[in-house]
C-alpha cells in the first residue's frame, strides 16, 4: 500500500457562478502540454520526461483516477529505471486542487508543496488536468494589469487606518485609477503593506497628496514631467516585470 499525502483546500461553494468568478477558477487555467504518467510508465521514462519539461513531479493516473503525484527525487535510483512506477512502489503524494476552486488555493498548494505543477479534479474525483507555474504567474500578470501603462505607489498603513475608499478618492481627484491592489504583510501585524497600481504615469501630483495626508509612501514607480530619473526607474521596472 503506498503512502499518500493529502491535501485538497475545503471546497467553497458560490451561490452565483459569473464569467468574473469562473475566470478565477482553477479549470480555467488547466493546461495540456505536460502528460500524466500511468503505472506501467518506466521510472526512467519519468525521470526523462520530468528533464525534458523541466519539473520536479508529475501525476500519475489510472484511467481517470489520480493516483498521485510523484516526484524527481524519488526516482534518481540507478536501479529502478527499468522498473515501471507500479513495480517501484513509488511513493504517491496526493496533492491536487479541485477544479473550481480560486487561483489562490493553487498559488497556496503550489508554494506549500514547492511545486511546478498542480493537478486538478473535478468533484467526482477525475482527473481532469493540470494548472503549471508559468500558467499562474502569466495570469496573475494579467489580473493585476503588468502590462498595462500605469504608475506603481507602495504604502505602509496601519491596519486600522487602512480605507480603500478613500485612498481610490486620493488617486481619483487627479483623474487615476486604480487599476490593481495587493496587500503584503510586515514584521509588524499591526501594520500592511499597500501595492497600488494607477493607470497614469505621472504620480506627482497623486504623491503630493499622499504625502500631505501623512500617508507613508514607501515606493513610486512613474514618470514625472520634471525628472528624467524617475523616467528611468519606472521603464526598468516595466522590463522587470515583462521577463
Amino acid at each position: 500500500m503506498k503512502d499518500l499525502l493529502m491535501f485538497a483546500p475545503n471546497l467553497t461553494q458560490t451561490d452565483t457562478v459569473t464569467p468574473e468568478t469562473i475566470s478565477m477558477f482553477a479549470a480555467r487555467l488547466i493546461s495540456d502540454n505536460v502528460p500524466p504518467l500511468k503505472p506501467g510508465d518506466t521510472c526512467g521514462r519519468a525521470l526523462t520526461w520530468m528533464d525534458e519539461l523541466r519539473v520536479n513531479a508529475l501525476p500519475v493516473i489510472k484511467g481517470r483516477e489520480y493516483l498521485g503525484l510523484i516526484y524527481k527525487s524519488g526516482l534518481n535510483h540507478p536501479q529502478l529505471a527499468n522498473k515501471t512506477i507500479e513495480e517501484a512502489d513509488i511513493r504517491y503524494h496526493k496533492v491536487f486542487v479541485y477544479e473550481n476552486q480560486h487561483v489562490y488555493d493553487l498559488t497556496k498548494v503550489a508554494s506549500l508543496h514547492k511545486l511546478d505543477l498542480v493537478p486538478v479534479l473535478n468533484n467526482e474525483q477525475e482527473y481532469i488536468g493540470l494548472v503549471t507555474v508559468n500558467d499562474l504567474v502569466s495570469y496573475f500578470a494579467e489580473s493585476k494589469s503588468v502590462y498595462t501603462p500605469g504608475g506603481i505607489i507602495i504604502l505602509e498603513l496601519a491596519l486600522n487606518d487602512y480605507s480603500m475608499s478613500h485612498i481610490a478618492q486620493v488617486i481619483e481627484s487627479d483623474g487615476a485609477h486604480i487599476l490593481s491592489s495587493s496587500i503584503s504583510a510586515t514584521p509588524d501585524p499591526a501594520r500592511v503593506e499597500l501595492t497600488l497600481k494607477i493607470d497614469k504615469v505621472d504620480l506627482t501630483r497623486i504623491l503630493s497628496a499622499f504625502y500631505r495626508l501623512d500617508y507613508h509612501v514607501i515606493a513610486s514607480y512613474h514618470q514625472s514631467e520634471h525628472s528624467e530619473d524617475l523616467k528611468n526607474r519606472y521603464e526598468s521596472l516595466m522590463n522587470y516585470l515583462n521577463i
